[in-house]
């Protein structure tokens, strides 16, 4: 037995809804990394990057790191289909 039309475009646009999301986080939290001059790594310390020109620490805060893990866990449990 086929799904109705109607669920098939449903699941197609919350998939692409999802993967819209999913770059659009992907894009705010991407770590970026900076060109210097500097080869010293005690220098870069002191400026907050790391030896390779990224930003030292965390690059979320914990409660956005939480926010997403629940939201992840949610789309999981919303697509599984109860059969």
């Amino acid at each position: 037995m086929r799904h109705s039309i109607y669920i098939q475009l449903a699941t197609l646009l919350i998939k692409a809804d999802l993967k819209r999301e999913q770059n659009a986080w992907l894009r705010k939290v991407r770590r970026s990394q900076y060109e210097l001059p500097f080869h010293s790594e005690h220098l870069l310390r002191d400026i907050g990057l790391d030896s390779t020109g990224r930003p030292l620490g965390e690059s979320l805060s914990v409660t956005n790191k939480a926010e997403r893990r629940v939201t992840l866990m949610r789309r999981i449990f919303r697509t599984r289909l109860s059969t």
